[in-house]
């Protein structure tokens, strides 16, 4: 009790909150009534809840009390004892109780402020201030609001803006920096010098393009965009919401509720909405042991750019090691070998693949592409995946197994006098698709599988970037009522990008009809800027809606000395034809499939490589400088991909509008595979 009484009276906060209350009063109620039970816990609450009891009919007294009642008697000295021990016991849980509040509280206070403060100003020191700083200074209302911050989000925001200036328009997105490419994360921003300190301020980043020239990371400045004031004011224009997350739709009540750490939700009412929510970073639950002590990052965001910057700034960064097989991984591996060529620091890419970019690219060019990464001084290690890591003395040690096997295999060799291979049937459909039938893109596929490779053992690094792939940003729609697709992810939409009334979708979220090549879901640059562009016009309401059939490319680079494009789909799985300048190609013995039409034309000078076959399904030790691959559905052509031939996309276009060609040799000789760029 004592150390009850002088932690109160050392405490503030509990005194002030004793004084709020007429102890005398509490006192002499628990004598003069038969329920003395308190809570503890809570106090004030008590108070209150005894306060709005008062207005209840209350329990008929013993001895009303007349209206002028004289002095009471003293009472007996046994009655007297008998209130002095209720009120020692009454006063004893009452301070009791008042301390263990106290105290409770306290402690709560200190561990919120503990566990929020230090991330937000992390936040804020990353990131840059939010805007606005309270969820009351937002519009309450807008013709126009696009919900993300990305590529296809600000296309949208523009052309809505061209098409009606006259109209309220809110962009909403979760980062704090405005609206930037995406590509040049992986490339071109790691030539730049000092980058850590360059990537902290979105605003003035710049890197030089492929063209020498300089260029902003931010599609436009702050002033581009119309203040907040104006829009809450009724007027018009195009405004920026930076830091405030949607995180529900009522497509009903056409509103939106708008949220940011630390500060009060918002709602935002509109007309029209579009979707451009972009994707989400997958992550590997083997790292996340390295992922909650900072050491496996991903590479979705600038501020993603900035934490690795500073990671390979540190004077004890050894080795850094890169995640993953497909385009960012391949492009990112490359762009860190070039950086650090010349110091200690080792670029490791781990991939359960057997090379780099194998199910985009044929074998024979996903072999040259692990040579290339080699070249520039990449150290891969394929076909191993992460089953587990632990952190020690601030470095990731990862434990590596086969891919697709909890322990490595042993080769052996077995002798038979005949084999029986019973490995599965295709079914039987040569007359479908000409009969104009469909065919299920899944099960009706063959799948080709290969036998597990690789060593067991610890991979150590400083950092881990996580490059495996991402999901589209979907989590406002199933709430919403929207349909996602089962197999490719995103917002079922219709060709004219619209997924209900009032609704549309662009960008990696949307998963739209291709009236060529049927559903799709892309997820490249140039996808976004045309769907978005497309989807506000449509949204827009200004003229009649029209279907989005921009085929869209996309571009990588492995060094100085790779570069390609690509158009349509592009997938390892489909059966393609490779046709290359001969005299580009700078080893001819190996083993490659020449075609009797690239025999023919040997006068010609080019190779012509048919892929998957038996004879070249295995890498070889050819290099390929200059060349076209098809990529073929049946006998239409599907996809294009420019094997360091450039400004050929034109050309591409026509091809995949056309789809079907007698030679498609001939059909090569349109992209000049002679001429040197």
């Amino acid at each position: 009790m004592l150390r009850a009484v002088s932690r109160l009276c050392c405490d503030g906060q509990a005194l002030e909150a004793l004084a709020r209350r007429d102890a005398y009063k509490l006192f002499r109620s628990a004598v003069h009534t038969t329920s003395t039970a308190h809570n503890t816990h809570n106090a004030a609450a008590e108070t209150v809840l005894t306060t709005a009891a008062a207005s209840e009919p209350p329990a008929a007294p013993a001895c009303p009390a007349p209206p002028t009642p004289p002095p009471p008697p003293p009472p007996p000295p046994p009655r007297r004892s008998w209130v002095a021990l209720a009120a020692a016991v009454a006063l004893t849980s009452s301070l009791g109780g008042v301390y263990y509040f106290s105290k409770i509280k306290d402690d709560t206070t200190k561990k919120e402020v503990k566990t929020e403060s230090k991330p937000k100003d992390e936040q804020e020191e990353e990131e840059g201030p939010l805007y606005p700083a309270r969820g009351a200074e937002l519009p309450a209302h807008v013709e126009f609001l696009v919900v993300g911050g990305g590529t296809a989000a600000f296309a949208a925001l523009r052309a809505l803006r061209a098409a009606r200036p006259d109209a309220a328009l809110l962009l909403a997105g979760a980062e704090r920096a405005p609206p930037y490419m995406r590509p040049p994360l992986s490339k071109e921003l790691w030539r730049r010098p000092e980058l850590a300190a360059a990537a902290a301020d979105p605003l003035s980043l710049a890197f030089t393009q492929y063209n020498g020239k300089q260029r902003r990371l931010v599609y436009e400045p702050l002033s581009f965009y119309t203040p907040l004031e104006k829009l809450r004011e009724g007027g018009a224009g195009a405004g920026l919401a930076r830091g405030w997350r949607v995180t529900r739709l009522d497509l009903a009540a056409r509103s939106a509720r708008l949220s940011a750490p630390g500060q009060e939700p918002a709602t935002v009412t509109f007309d029209k909405c579009l979707i451009a929510t972009g994707s989400v970073a997958k992550r590997l639950p083997a790292l996340a042991p390295a992922a909650a002590a900072g050491r496996a990052l991903t590479l979705h965001s600038v501020r993603d750019v900035a934490r690795l910057a500073r990671v390979l700034e540190e004077s004890g960064t050894t080795r850094v090691a890169v995640v993953g097989a497909g385009l960012l991984a391949a492009e990112l591996a490359a762009s860190l070998a070039e950086r650090v060529r010349g110091s200690a620091v080792e670029v490791v890419q781990l991939c359960r693949e057997r090379a780099p970019l194998e199910e985009l690219l044929p074998p024979y060019l996903a072999a040259d592409a692990a040579r290339r990464l080699r070249a520039q001084g990449v150290t891969l290690l394929p076909d191993r995946e992460i089953s587990s890591c632990s952190m020690k003395e601030g470095r990731v040690h990862m434990q590596l197994r086969p891919a697709g096997g909890e322990a490595a295999g042993v080769e052996a060799e077995l002798a038979a006098d005949v084999v029986v291979e019973c490995v599965g049937a295709d079914p039987g459909v040569e007359l479908a698709e000409p009969a104009g039938l469909e065919l299920h893109p899944l099960l009706g596929m063959h799948m080709q599988l290969r036998p597990a490779a690789g060593v067991e053992g610890e991979l150590a690094a400083d950092v881990v970037v996580e490059c495996v792939g991402a999901d589209p940003g979907v989590e406002l729609a199933e709430p919403a009522g929207l349909e996602l697709h089962p197999l490719l992810g995103g917002i079922v939409v219709n060709a004219e990008l619209q997924a209900r009334s009032n609704v549309w979708a662009a960008g990696d979220v949307a998963c739209f009809h291709d009236v060529t090549l049927g559903r799709r879901r892309v997820t490249h640059h140039d996808h976004a800027v045309l769907s978005g562009r497309r989807a506000a016009q449509n949204m827009a309401g200004d003229r009649q809606p029209e279907p989005y059939t921009h085929q869209s490319m996309f571009w990588s680079d492995l060094g100085p000395q790779l570069g390609y494009e690509a158009i349509g789909i592009v997938d390892s799985r489909l059966p393609t034809v490779g046709v290359f300048s001969s005299d580009a190609v700078s080893d001819a013995s190996a083993a490659a499939t020449v075609t009797e039409t690239a025999a023919a034309a040997a006068a010609d000078g080019t190779l012509v490589v048919e892929a998957p076959t038996p004879e070249n399904a295995a890498p070889t030790d050819k290099r390929y400088e200059r060349g076209v691959v098809f990529y073929l559905r049946e006998r239409r052509v599907v996809g294009v991909l420019l094997w360091n031939l450039f400004n050929r996309m034109h050309v591409a276009r026509q091809v995949l509008a056309q789809g079907e060609f007698e030679d498609l040799f001939e059909v090569a000789k349109l992209f000049a595979p002679h001429d040197e760029d």
